[in-house]
């Protein structure tokens, strides 16, 4: 009763089965990568659709469509792809989304399938746009893709982002501080936040028996330790000045990444666990952070764990990112070691009130993916059919 009064919607009321008609989803990020935006958005729409999720084409040919059920109305294949390196050389990729278009008329087609809409959050998908019948295109700018790739190749995925941006009929943007990085749109880019999961994020559950003997205070931090977007300099700067604090990292690491946490001994990184294991891990912990660059090239991210962090009661210290700031009632937000450090002794002194603790929780449940799910029908509903 209390979840709903903090805001989590009744859920949708889904369309039967045989009137449903189709979402083709061609993605950048594997299905089996886990429990993405996009896994998140593919299950929403599976509500009144049927969906095809469409993984990014891998480093072999692949001349079939293998597609399995993974959930009611929501179907994944791997890509298919004529010929490998598509995402460095423009006339492969061209010839692996002729490929893919053609092997995916033939599988839609055996199913008397309607494509309503066309989903892309690949930007070097954006050739497949019009070749499937679809009523309409949608573009999610999860990311910017072409962060992702060495110098000399970023000219490439820029072109892919305008084509991608161009064809839509909708562009959604995950942050707020997105659009002003992306081509301009016109349609001007819709902003449909991140969100979170916040029945598999209780504060009440499991906690990982490894974690017990660690010492407190334990401040958390769940996700990739790079270069990319995660400041170690910062990390290692507060754990430098505050031995007696315990910092546990959560996550895929690089060399680079943490290379400044060496000969720390308060710093303990863990490397990549399971996601259903992360609650559990989390919920031993004081405080959580999320220690991202600010002003460099990828500051214009919105990190679901924030609102993971915050299903599970925990205080959130966080630099501020520009998606962030909004929050900045419920997340301490500090940009340098020493503000950064004032902002953990503050939310360590205030313990774990169970008010302040419902108080966090109420705002992820406001940001769950269902809710989510029922902004986005929203807006596809004024697409054509």
């Amino acid at each position: 009763m209390a979840e709903h009064a903090a805001g989590r919607l009744p859920g949708p009321v889904a369309t039967p089965l045989g009137e449903r008609d189709w979402v083709v989803i061609f993605s950048g990020t594997p299905w089996a990568s886990g429990a993405h935006r996009q896994h998140a958005l593919a299950r929403e729409l599976a509500v009144d659709h049927h969906v095809l999720f469409v993984d990014p084409a891998g480093h072999l040919p692949r001349w079939r469509v293998r597609a399995r059920q993974v959930a009611d109305g929501l179907w994944h294949t791997p890509g298919p792809a004529l010929l490998p390196l598509g995402r460095h050389l423009p006339p492969v990729n061209r010839a692996n989304r002729w490929l893919a278009a053609t092997l995916l008329r033939g599988w839609l087609r055996r199913r008397a399938a309607t494509v309503r809409l066309l989903w892309l959050d690949e930007d070097l998908a954006a050739p497949i746009a019009s070749r499937l019948g679809e009523a309409a295109v949608v573009y999610d700018a999860t990311d910017l893709d072409w962060t992702f790739t060495r110098r000399w190749n970023r000219w490439h995925l820029r072109r892919a982002l305008r084509r991608a941006v161009d064809a839509a009929d909708l562009v959604l943007a995950s942050s707020s501080a997105l659009p002003a990085r992306m081509p301009t749109a016109d349609p001007a880019p819709t902003v449909l936040p991140n969100g979170c999961d916040p029945d598999n994020f209780t504060p009440d559950g499991p906690i990982a028996p490894w974690t017990r003997p660690l010492r407190r205070p334990l401040i958390g931090y769940c996700g990739a330790v790079d270069t990319r977007a995660f400041d170690a300099d910062l990390v290692a700067a507060v754990a430098r000045a505050h031995p007696e604090w315990s910092f546990l990292l959560v996550g895929p690491s690089t060399r680079a990444g943490r290379a400044p946490l060496a000969n720390l001994s308060n710093v303990q990184l863990v490397g990549a666990v399971r996601y259903a294991d992360v609650p559990s891990i989390l919920r031993a912990c004081d405080v959580t952070i999320i220690p991202y660059r600010v002003g460099g090239l990828v500051d214009y991210v919105h990190p679901k764990k924030c609102y993971e962090y915050l299903a599970l009661g925990k205080p959130v210290v966080a630099t501020p990112l520009p998606a962030l700031c909004p929050l900045a009632g419920t997340v301490r937000l500090a940009g340098d070691p020493q503000s950064f450090a004032a902002a953990l002794r503050d939310a360590l002194s205030a313990g774990g009130q169970p008010d302040e603790a419902a108080r966090r929780r109420s705002v992820a449940v406001r940001n769950s993916w269902s809710v989510r799910g029922v902004e986005l029908r929203a807006l596809l509903a004024g697409l054509p059919r």
